[in-house]
């Protein structure tokens, strides 16, 4: 049965029809490229798109693996730009996904394997130079490759694009299931791949919650962030790439690896969504994300200088904000700014009292965390964050606070953390917050989200709720206030329920006060 396309996968397989009526071998100036099989370990054919230079050898090896749902010449413009550049490029589909045999196993054993298999194919079939090997892809290519770097010591650089760290916290961050993350890997799994039997069974536990025990073991083990020791003792070069608001893989967790990494890093963060800044690039459009990737393996591969910082951020909120370079993560906020939430709903610098606040569990509101790989590509495109009319806000079904108007412009970077107490109705439940700049007309401009959720919880007591919320970097203007708004309900997160109207009960105290911190820095420090 012909393997279906659905639109995530059509999103990041696009090259590939510009690439559909090429003939199997073809040369453009001084390149060449054609379509082979490699054999995998098990017997497991891969198809792959060969792109190499015509002048002698040996050349440094670029090894492309697909994202999820694509196969050999889903990065074609890219293998065939690697080429013009000096590199023996192979793009290849993971097992289970195009024309690649196999069944697909979510970066198992298999697919690590495979990225070996297919490194030792190109040794032994073109001019390829051994000491000088960089493995690259996005999003399911990019865990494929970092995750190959620990277990392949010939592997010397990295280019991870809107890749993953930490597949347990990307699927259960706080404890809460990625509903809208787990429906689109099922799905577009099923339609446009061979999932293994166990790869089917953990995405069914992971939905229906059966054996979250398992399915944890099981993200653990394909997570790079379990591998760091491995990886710093091979010392791979390793870039990572990803957007402020990822949906499937937050960027909070590539900060924590990087600074767990001993080996050549850097880390840039964008606007955008998931796989958003880089799939012009998989069309042969001018596109930041492979060029920072090409530059990355000429420094690491070819020798070339050194080029930006080891972390580099391009704050959200408008199209041409130019990027910040800094030495490491730490360094991104140089002070923590403290507001105490208080009974009057207010965002305040004052002492800190007691207050309750009862809200009904179980209906959405306005306040949400967007449409999943569109509303954030959006904002890449335009510059506008996601927007609510905060005014109208459902006051029953969500509590909201407010600061007074900054005199000073708060410039965020990195991850605000809130703390707060709970009186939950029920054993299981869920509440989300959210952040937002909020100006005159009362319209709030969204800067990060979070939920959080809990189970075998004792109905009517206290429960503390101590979560950051997902790093940003954004400039809140003087003039506007920031408004926290926590409510029950989120699409992106519908498989974890609140009982239906149930009173959900927020506290402060003054000995244990609710509090919002928010990693900021002087904007006249800014870089």
């Amino acid at each position: 049965m012909p393997r279906r396309t659905t639109p995530v996968a059509a999103l990041l397989t696009a090259a590939a029809v510009l690439a559909a009526t090429a003939p199997a071998a073809t040369a453009t100036g001084s390149t060449a490229t054609r379509l082979v099989g490699i054999t995998a370990a098990d017997g497991t054919e891969l198809r792959a798109a060969v792109c190499e230079p015509t002048d002698p050898g040996p050349h440094p090896v670029a090894v492309l693996v697909a994202a999820w749902g694509g196969g050999s010449t889903q990065n074609i413009m890219p293998c065939e730009e690697l080429a013009s550049r000096g590199y023996v490029t192979v793009s290849y589909g993971a097992r289970g996904f195009g024309e690649s045999g196999g069944e697909v196993e979510v970066a198992g054993p298999d697919d690590i394997s495979d990225v070996s298999n297919v490194i030792d194919w190109t040794l032994a079939n073109t001019e390829s130079d051994p000491a000088r090997i960089g493995v690259g892809g996005i999003s399911y290519g990019a865990g494929i490759s970092v995750l190959a770097s620990a277990f392949d010591p010939r592997i010397r650089a990295v280019a991870s694009m809107s890749g993953w760290a930490d597949l347990v916290e990307s699927l259960f961050s706080n404890r809460t299931r990625h509903a809208a993350v787990a429906m689109v890997l099922r799905i577009s799994g099923e339609q446009n791949g061979n999932l293994s039997d166990e790869s089917r069974e953990m995405l069914d536990k992971y939905i229906t919650d059966a054996d979250r025990e398992a399915v944890t073991e099981w993200s653990r083990q394909r997570s790079p962030s379990s591998y760091v020791d491995l990886i710093n003792r091979n010392r791979p070069a390793v870039l990572m790439l990803n957007t402020w608001s990822e949906t499937v893989f937050p960027p909070g967790q590539l900060a924590d690896f990087q600074q767990r990494l001993e080996v050549p890093s850097k880390l840039e963060l964008v606007p955008g969504e998931h796989a958003a800044a880089e799939t012009s690039g998989l069309l042969g459009l001018p596109n930041d994300a492979w060029n920072d990737t090409y530059r990355w393996f000429d420094t690491h591969l070819r020798g070339a200088e050194p080029d930006g910082a080891p972390v580099v951020l391009q704050p959200r909120g408008a199209t041409d904000r130019p990027r910040e370079n800094y030495p490491d993560w730490r360094h991104i906020a140089t002070r923590t700014d403290r507001f105490f939430l208080s009974g009057e709903q207010e965002l305040t610098t004052d002492a800190p009292t007691d207050w309750t606040n009862t809200l009904h569990s179980g209906r959405d509101t306005i306040a949400n965390g967007g449409v999943p790989l569109v509303t954030y590509t959006l904002e890449a495109l335009t510059g506008n964050p996601p927007t609510a009319f905060l005014p109208a806000l459902d006051t029953t079904a969500a509590a909201r606070w407010t600061s007074p108007p900054l005199t000073e412009t708060e410039v965020l970077r990195g991850s605000p953390h809130l703390r707060l107490t709970a009186v939950p109705p029920a054993p299981e439940g869920m509440l989300v917050a959210y952040l937002y700049d909020v100006d005159d007309t009362g319209t709030g401009r969204l800067i990060s989200y979070a939920p959080y959720s809990w189970e075998g919880a004792t109905p009517g007591a206290p429960l503390q709720v101590d979560t950051p919320l997902p790093p940003t970097a954004y400039d809140v203007p003087a003039g506007h206030r920031i408004s926290l708004v926590i409510d029950t309900e989120d699409p992106l997160f519908f498989l974890d329920h609140n009982t239906d109207g149930a009173p959900l009960e927020l506290r402060g105290q003054a000995t244990s006060p609710a509090t919002l911190e928010l990693a900021s820095r002087d904007g006249k420090e800014l870089p």
